[in-house]
C-alpha cells in the first residue's frame, strides 16, 4: 500500500509541477479582446478533476440512499470554479457576483429537476448534495485557482505543499509515536502526536518554501501560516471522512492507487484554499510576489 501511494505521489507531483511551469511560461492568455487570468491550463485540469470529484460526492450521497444527478452536479460545481477563477480579470462591479449568480441558479435547477414529476421525497436532500458539491468543490477550488490569478501560480504550488506535508508527516509521527486517538470515531488512524508532528512539518516546509522562492514574507508569519493551513488542512481531510463514514465508505473511490478517490487527495486543500488566499492577499500582492522574483 505504502509503496503505490509512493509512487502515485510522485506521478502526483511531477504533473503538477509541468503544470505550474507551464502555466507560469504562458502567463495572461488573450482571446481577442478578453485576456484569461494566469492559470488556464490549471484551470482545465481542474475542471477534469472537479468534475471527477463531484461524481464522487455525488456516489457518496447515493450510498446514502439520496437520489442524485451526476452529471447536473458535476457541470454546475465545474462552472462555479471556473466563474471564481474568472472572476479576477472582471471589474469590481461584476467580479464576485457572477460565481454567487451561479450558485443562485443552481439552486433553482437543482429544486425544478429533483421535484420533475411531483417527486417531493428527494427533493430536499438532493438539492442539497448540488449546493455541497457547488461550495465545497466548486467554490474551495475556485479560491485555489485564484491564489494563481492573483498572486502566482507557483504559490498554487506552494499552498498544495505545505499542507500535504502535514499530511505526510502526520502518517509518519503517527506510525512511529502515535499513542492517543485524535477522534477515533471519525478517522481512528489519526492520532494527537501525529497532528502535532504534521503541523511541525508543514511549517518547516513553510520556512524551506519561503526562503526558496525568496517571498518578501517575514519568517514568524510564515511559521503561522503554515501551521495554520497545517490545522484547517486536517479539518479538511476531516470533513470529507465524516462524509464517508456517513455512507459506509473508506475511500470516495478507487481510481487513485494506494490513493482512493480524488476527493482522497484534494480534500485537505479544500478547506485551506480560501484560508491562504484571504492570508497571502493580506500579506502581499501580485506586485510584492513579481517584485520579490525579480520580473
Amino acid at each position: 500500500m505504502l509503496a503505490k501511494r509512493l509512487v502515485t505521489g510522485v506521478c502526483f507531483i511531477i504533473a503538477l509541477v509541468g503544470l505550474l511551469w507551464l502555466d507560469a511560461w504562458m502567463g495572461p492568455v488573450r482571446v481577442g479582446t478578453w485576456t484569461f487570468p494566469p492559470g488556464l491550463v490549471l484551470a482545465g485540469v481542474g475542471a477534469l478533476l472537479v468534475g471527477l470529484g463531484s461524481h464522487e460526492l455525488t456516489r457518496v450521497a447515493a450510498k446514502a440512499d439520496i437520489r442524485v444527478d451526476a452529471l447536473f452536479t458535476a457541470v454546475v460545481t465545474i462552472a462555479v470554479m471556473l466563474a471564481t477563477w474568472l472572476s479576477s480579470s472582471l471589474s469590481d462591479d461584476f467580479g464576485s457576483t457572477i460565481p454567487l449568480t451561479i450558485i443562485v441558479l443552481a439552486l433553482v435547477a437543482s429544486i425544478i429537476r429533483f421535484s420533475h414529476g411531483r417527486c417531493v421525497e428527494h427533493a430536499f436532500a438532493s438539492s442539497a448534495v448540488v449546493m455541497l458539491s457547488v461550495v465545497y468543490l466548486g467554490v474551495l477550488s475556485g479560491f485555489l485557482l485564484l491564489i494563481g490569478a492573483d498572486i502566482s501560480v507557483w504559490m498554487i504550488g506552494g499552498v498544495a505543499l505545505i499542507v500535504k506535508c502535514c499530511d505526510i508527516g502526520a502518517y509518519f509521527t503517527g506510525r512511529a509515536i502515535g499513542r492517543h486517538k485524535l477522534i477515533p470515531w471519525l478517522s481512528p488512524g489519526k492520532t494527537v502526536e501525529g497532528l502535532i508532528g504534521g503541523i511541525l512539518a508543514s511549517m518547516i516546509a513553510a520556512i524551506i518554501l519561503n526562503a526558496a522562492l525568496g517571498s518578501p514574507l517575514d519568517w514568524w508569519w510564515v511559521l503561522i501560516m503554515g501551521g495554520i493551513l497545517a490545522v484547517v488542512g486536517q479539518a479538511g481531510d476531516l470533513t470529507m471522512s465524516l462524509f464517508k463514514r456517513g455512507a459506509g465508505l473508506k475511500d470516495s473511490s478507487t481510481l487513485l492507487p494506494g490513493l482512493g478517490g480524488v476527493m482522497d487527495v484534494i480534500d485537505s486543500l479544500l478547506l485551506a484554499a480560501p484560508v491562504a488566499w484571504w492570508m497571502l492577499r493580506l500579506s502581499l500582492g501580485a506586485s510584492d510576489w513579481q517584485a520579490s522574483l525579480g520580473s
